[in-house]
């Protein structure tokens, strides 16, 4: 019956969203929800992953988000959707730039996916700031609670009333029961949540398989697991336990007015951006790759662990990953590293995040061993065993560089377990979300940005757009 019904609802989306005499994005009609959940851990990864590729086997074109600053959920739900995933994040992002991130990711498709970060209102410092719920405030998108129930039977009514009740203005249109333990304790359920007037959207058993490997920085990456046969798992589960119909239509009551994705301007240069991709070095944001495009970077991607660096590359974006994990494998690509380290002394741009600072350093140290990178940068980075800095950041830079005037300001976030032995910070201001200055390790000067602080430009002003004035060094 979906499947039918599904194409009816097909056309009628395409008839609303996409009209040939109007370009981009219509933000007052697209379907959208939001997944959310109590507390971390809850399964939020591999429900909206099940759900993304459900939908996709229906024949939607679904658009992936991801709540908050993560840079490794999204590669699951990126599989998921078979297009990319963007960050939705009201502090990196704040205002009509989150709206231009939700827009630019959501072109093109039929009903945009997001999963939340954290608890439902988890925000910064002990608020709702940057919360899950605040961007579902924003974006005007339906929220359907994610709740573990195993040893719960009436108080999961008392939680959700308590999600409901602390922010009566979010619009809470269900709930999906997770590791649910037979047909009685799903009847027990089911009742006690019916007093609440909120909708039973799913109810998913207790599976070994709906849970996800994790590392100190979070989840094992996407490109580290066999992917497919999960996925298809998850989408399965979803379509025979959770209720499709009913949360396309909660998604149909998604409402948002605001700008849509900025409109493409022809760059003022052309150039050539080599980029860093591979099991070591893969953590960025979408949304920054499109910026450096429309600023005018053919892209080159090509792997620190197997290829020659791009001679036609005019500058380098070496995002974090886990440089960690391949130390012995960049330590033994010698003469790379020596073409690396002479291009980047000759004046080679370059702006490198966390595991891209790192391998710039002298060398990488854990577990009492020291490993060789490119020693551009003076430094040892050291792996320590518990966590060194994490949360968000806000940069003033002090000195001009390729990358940003001085006097701009730029967001990011940090997230690191090592520290550089005998470094320092030079040429960036940066404090926290509450705007207190916090010690980190980075440099800003001429041709070189490179730190432990992964950017999100998506916030930046437009005059402060990485390479937007088309400056050399």
């Amino acid at each position: 019956m979906f499947l039918w019904r599904g194409f009816f609802v097909k056309k009628a989306w395409n008839q609303i969203l996409f009209d040939k005499n109007r370009k981009g994005v219509d933000l007052n009609r697209y379907w959208a929800f939001l997944i959310a959940a109590p507390w971390s851990g809850a399964g939020k990864t591999v429900l909206a992953s099940g759900l993304i590729r459900a939908l996709v086997r229906r024949g939607l074109s679904v658009a992936p988000f991801k709540v908050g600053p993560d840079y490794i959920d999204p590669a699951y739900l990126e599989a998921a959707a078979g297009r990319p995933c963007y960050n939705l994040d009201s502090f990196l992002c704040p205002g009509e730039a989150l709206r231009r991130s939700f827009a630019r990711g959501l072109q093109g498709a039929e009903v945009a996916v997001v999963e939340g970060v954290m608890g439902l209102y988890d925000g910064i410092g002990g608020t709702t700031r940057a919360s899950t719920a605040e961007v579902a405030r924003l974006l005007g998108l339906p929220v359907i609670i994610l709740l573990p129930v195993k040893g719960l039977s009436t108080t999961a009514a008392a939680l959700v009333r308590g999600l409901a009740e602390y922010d009566p203005g979010l619009d809470l249109a269900g709930v999906i029961l997770n590791g649910v333990g037979g047909s009685q304790h799903e009847g027990s359920l089911r009742r006690a949540l019916e007093v609440e007037g909120i909708p039973v959207l799913g109810a998913l058993p207790q599976r070994e398989d709906f849970k996800l490997p994790s590392r100190h920085l979070g989840l094992v990456q996407a490109r580290e697991l066999s992917l497919s046969e999960r996925l298809e798992a998850w989408a399965e589960a979803v379509e025979k336990y959770v209720d499709l119909e009913g949360i396309l239509s909660a998604a149909a009551r998604a409402q948002l007015s605001g700008e849509g994705p900025p409109s493409p301007k022809s760059p003022q240069r052309r150039f050539r951006l080599a980029v860093a991709r591979d099991e070591a070095f893969s953590f960025y944001y979408r949304e920054n790759l499109d910026i450096f495009t429309e600023a005018g970077a053919e892209i080159l991607y090509f792997s620190p662990l197997r290829d020659p660096f791009p001679e036609e590359a005019e500058a380098l974006y070496l995002g974090g990953g886990y440089p960690e994990l391949y130390a012995e494998r960049l330590a033994a690509r010698k003469n790379f590293r020596k073409d690396l380290r002479k291009r980047l002394r000759e004046g080679l741009p370059v702006l490198a995040e966390c595991g891209g600072f790192m391998f710039l350093l002298e060398a990488l140290e854990m577990e009492g061993r020291r490993y060789p990178m490119v020693g551009f940068l003076p430094g040892v980075a050291r792996l320590e065993r518990s966590l060194q800095a994490l949360g968000y950041r806000e940069v003033r830079f002090r000195e001009s560089s390729f990358w940003f005037p001085a006097g701009a300001l730029a967001r990011g976030h940090e997230f690191r377990y090592s520290r550089v032995l005998n470094g320092g910070l030079y040429g960036l201001e940066v404090r926290n979300a509450q705007g207190e200055e916090v010690p980190t390790f980075g440099v800003c000067k001429g041709s070189v940005l490179a730190s432990y602080i992964h950017f999100h430009f998506g916030g930046s002003p437009r005059a402060d757009f990485p390479l937007g004035a088309g400056r050399s060094p």
